[in-house]
């Protein structure tokens, strides 16, 4: 009877055992695969979307002077020469990720996806991280009139957003231009608050917001040419606050 009433003893306190073990978790691991934006490092990601940015020019600089033959096209025919996929790196490093052609040949994190991070772990931090938005904004908002002079329309309104938008649709090109000049009004709003910039690295104006400010405005100035808004270009020209020496270049 005591061996019935001890295998009994035993047979309960393993089942409790291994009962306990079905309700710990006791995976402790995170997965580099799946860390949170939140995770990441302000400076360093404000890097990538600097690199992604100086890689997209290169692109649509390269585009722009073989179609206006300021550079050799390698041949005649525009269609052979540029096919559906011309831009794809663009566009990946503009919203997703794409290899940068500057500084590093690894795949970086998008634009779109490194703004919102940025904005993500500001919210969370009490570190003021204004500065590296108001950069980030401004760059994500060159990218937009460009895609646009080179291509009629963007992603935006669904852009970002992949759970809800796997596939997100195309904007047309005025309301693509219309929220671009919108983050252009948002970093304005940053940079006039002289952000610290929390030791990021500043690869085009060395932390000087004064000299973003008039990039700013000088972003609106070629865009309101291509819209035809004379009133607005004239108030930026009066306002007498755009690049106008080249102490000012916008040089990375």
């Amino acid at each position: 009877m005591k061996k019935i009433l001890k295998y009994i003893m035993v047979v309960f306190f393993a089942g409790s055992f291994l009962n306990s073990c079905e309700t710990t978790d006791l995976d402790i691991r995170v997965s580099p695969n799946e860390l949170s934006p939140t995770q990441g490092d302000p400076n360093l990601i404000l890097n990538s979307i600097q690199l992604a940015y100086a890689s997209n020019m290169q692109v649509f600089n390269n585009r722009g002077g073989e179609l206006t033959r300021i550079d050799y096209m390698f041949g005649r025919n525009y269609f052979n020469n540029y096919p559906g996929n011309t831009f794809d790196g663009t566009w990946e490093r503009t919203y997703a990720s794409g290899v940068n052609f500057i500084g590093s040949a690894a795949p970086n994190v998008g634009i779109f996806t490194n703004v919102s991070g940025l904005e993500a772990i500001d919210v969370e931090s009490d570190t003021d991280y204004s500065f590296h938005i108001a950069i980030g904004k401004t760059l994500q908002a060159h990218m937009l009139f460009l895609l646009v002079d080179y291509l009629g329309e963007a992603a935006f309104t669904q852009a970002n957003n992949a759970a809800e938008f796997p596939a997100p649709l195309l904007d047309d090109g005025a309301s693509v231009y219309a929220s671009a000049f919108g983050l252009l009004d948002e970093a304005e709003a940053l940079f006039a608050t002289d952000p610290a910039t929390q030791g990021a690295t500043d690869f085009f104006y060395g932390g000087d917001t004064d000299q973003w400010s008039r990039l700013i405005n000088s972003l609106r100035l070629r865009s309101y040419v291509n819209t035809g808004n004379t009133a607005a270009f004239n108030a930026v020209i009066a306002g007498n606050n755009f690049i106008s020496d080249s102490d000012d270049d916008f040089q990375f």
